[in-house]
């Protein structure tokens, strides 16, 4: 089994190791919704992991059947979105994500501990603890931030083009991470959601995470 791991909203990547919609019934708590979370970023092409855009795949986050995605974002650099979701409807979203995953195909990063206890879960624990810092606001104000594990969960990848540039397929996968849950959603209008960090940590260093600017207008 291979496996690697992502920092979704970091600069770093450390290695070490046909999508229908989801019903209501098949993500009853957070858990799940993260792994659903994952199979919606590689659900198309290009990913919602990609890019600043007003409107796009960013904003196509009904995923989940009562439930509206958001985004994350690769690399260090800014990242500026433009959507309109809808009103009292729950949110989701990464501050600081990890996937583990058989996907990354290679002799190379091959490990034989188990991908979710073994993997996702101590370098989630790595990349967050003190002295890293990360951040979520909506309308200038600070959000509930929690640690959330999606355990051992089946990761479909739809397109051959993709943010980390993986063969299409199912493969077994777990992630672990910050995410703000939003459960009563937004009121409708004009809103304002920040989020991204910095990671202090060896060996890697100090890396800036992507700052993601969503501007919603919720109705």
């Amino acid at each position: 089994m291979r496996r690697i791991i992502v920092m979704s909203l970091s600069a770093i990547m450390a290695l070490v190791v046909a999508i229908p919609i989801a019903s209501a019934q098949e993500t009853t708590n957070l858990a799940n919704l993260t792994a659903q979370w994952w199979n919606w970023g590689f659900s198309t092409s290009p990913s919602p992991l990609e890019g600043s855009y007003t409107g796009g795949t960013q904003c196509e986050g009904q995923y989940v059947d009562g439930v509206f995605f958001l985004a994350g974002a690769g690399g260090s650099e800014p990242v500026d979105r433009t959507c309109t979701v809808p009103a009292d409807t729950p949110i989701l979203f990464p501050v600081s994500n990890v996937i583990c995953s058989a996907a990354w195909d290679s002799k190379k990063y091959a490990d034989p501990r188990p991908l979710d206890t073994g993997c996702a879960e101590p370098y989630t624990s790595d990349t967050i603890d003190p002295p890293s810092k990360w951040y979520a606001t909506l309308d200038g104000q600070d959000l509930e931030q929690q640690r959330i594990a999606s355990g051992l969960f089946q990761w479909t990848i739809a397109s051959q083009k993709n943010p980390f540039g993986l063969k299409k397929g199912t493969f077994e996968a777990a992630s672990d991470g910050l995410w703000v849950y939003l459960e009563e959603g937004l009121t409708a209008g004009e809103h304002t959601i920040v989020f991204g960090g910095t990671y202090k940590r060896t060996p890697f260093g100090s890396f800036e995470g992507a700052r993601v600017t969503y501007h919603l207008t919720v109705q």
